[in-house]
């Protein structure tokens, strides 16, 4: 078994698997599973339990994710909430249901990825990010 930790943007095509791994320095690939569109994060190809630490439990209500994957997994989140419309975020245990959802707000998500707070068995879906002019 393994982790699943992917995004589904709310508009294909707006930011590249490659744009998102050269920012962040994680390897993401668009695959069609198991939606159409799908960007999977990991640090090596493959899935996402390359994310996890060794002393992560996949029966815990939150991941324990390794530190340093913690703030480039939030940039390229935020590129996709700013750049894509949004998006829809799990991470969870092939084979597993999601048992939760919510709607969050960028700054929510990205709060929780930065304290190591990646909700288990949880579908998040953010919306569109307003672009801000200074």
């Amino acid at each position: 078994m393994c982790l699943q930790a992917y995004a589904i943007p709310a508009q294909e095509n707006k930011v590249s698997a490659q744009r998102l791994t050269k920012l962040s320095g994680l390897r993401v690939e668009k695959q069609n599973k198991p939606y159409k569109g799908a960007l999977w994060f990991s640090r090596d190809g493959g899935c996402s339990c390359s994310l996890m630490s060794d002393n992560a439990d996949w029966n815990e209500p939150v991941w324990e994710l390794e530190p340093e994957i913690l703030e480039p997994l939030a940039k390229a989140l935020q590129v996709l909430g700013e750049e894509a419309g949004g998006f829809t975020f799990q991470a969870i245990w092939m084979g597993d249901k999601p048992e939760t959802s919510s709607e969050s707000t960028l700054p929510e998500i990205l709060k929780e990825i930065r304290n190591n707070q990646v909700k288990n068995k949880h579908v998040y879906r953010v919306t569109a990010v307003q672009a801000t002019t200074e």
